[in-house]
This record gives structure tokens, sequence and C-alpha cells, in this order.
């Protein structure tokens, strides 16, 4: 990823927040000539001074293949992102751009094919999105009826992406004068979604 050295985010804590934050994120994997691509949610696992990703996908997927050979591959996190018009700079001859947050994180895939492991994963996976549904009672697989997780189980294929490369980009002007930034932060917050504020609070510090 390009990064201009007043844009490369180094804090480890504030990257391993912003892949936690957006865990959604893009898996590409690639081997030889083949590169496949998914969309899936992925857990960021501290095991002490390292990071594994963890996730799972269908069987049925066609980065299985490249799961099961040790395939390089690069997990994508997009963070907090805006469209920044020039209007709201105060300096003149201004061009929009975009502001925004992303985490690349390498590595080479490994599967994790046993089904106890893809269960404590699937668990682990529910109980980190249920829990900020409280006061909901967190679901768990124990509501299913017996035996249907265990053949549901069956078509998944838990992985890790132990990290080896990690590198996070965040681009909040922090090139352009004070008052060119006090300006995008009001038009940012004149647009009033959770998106747009969410730059705001970054630019702001």
């Amino acid at each position: 990823m390009y990064i201009p050295p007043a844009f490369r985010l180094e804090d480890r804590d504030a990257i391993v927040a912003v892949m936690r934050d957006n865990a959604f994120a893009v898996l590409v994997a690639h081997r030889g000539e083949t590169v496949e691509i998914s969309h899936l949610p992925l857990m960021v696992e501290e095991r002490g001074a390292d990071l594994v990703i963890r996730g799972h996908v269908a069987r049925a997927n066609p980065i299985v293949a490249l799961i099961e050979a040790g395939a390089s591959a690069t997990a994508v996190f997009s963070g907090p992102h805006a469209y920044i018009s020039p209007d709201w700079y105060a300096s003149a001859d201004q061009v929009p751009t975009w502001n925004y947050v992303a985490v690349h994180a390498g590595g080479r895939l490994q599967a994790v094919p046993a089904a106890e492991d893809t269960t404590a994963l699937l668990a682990d996976l529910s109980v980190e999105h249920e829990t900020p549904l409280a006061p909901k009672r967190p679901w768990t697989h124990g509501k299913m009826r017996d035996g249907l997780m265990a053949r549901m189980i069956k078509g998944v294929l838990a992985f890790e992406l132990p990290v080896e490369r990690l590198e996070a980009k965040s681009k909040m002007a922090q090139n352009k004068k004070p008052e060119d930034i006090t300006g995008a932060v009001k038009g940012l917050r004149g647009r009033g979604d959770v998106g747009n504020i969410a730059v705001a609070q970054i630019m702001e510090g």
C-alpha cells in the first residue's frame, strides 16, 4: 500500500482497534496466477507479541484450495472514510479528495480443519458480535436442534492467518493547514451521518 510518511499509522493498539472495529474485511489470496477474493468477518487475536487473524469460509468457496495450499494472503480492513469537498477549505485552489483509514495484514494462510476448532471459532465470533447487542441474551449454537450445528460445520473450513506484514494508513488531512482542517471538519459534521462524523472526529485529533 502506498503510504506517504505523514499518513503512516504506526501505533499497534490503534491499528488493532481499526481491525476489530471494522471486522467485515476483504481477504485476498494468491498462488501463482490464481487469485481469490472473499468478503467475510474476521477476528483478530493477540498471542503475545503476535497477531493472528481467524476466519471461516464455505467449503464450496474456491478460496479453500488456496487456504489448504498455504497461499500468501492479505486481509484488508477499511476504517472510517469520507469525501472531502474543496469548497470546505479556507485555502483556494484545492481539489476534491477522500480521507480514509485502511489496514493491510499479510501472511500465509493455514487451514484449521478440525471440527472442534471450527466450532470454537464460530462460538468466539458469535460472542464478539452478540455481546454489543445487550441486553438481548447472546445467541449460542446451543439454541439449535441437536446435531444441526455439527452438520453445518461439515460445510465450513476455518483458517488462520498469522500476520507477518502489517501496514496502516490514516489519510486525514495531516498535510493541510489548520484552517483547512477546521473547514473540512465543519463540512463533514454538517452532513450529519455517522460515517462523516467519524472522519471528522479523527481529523480533530
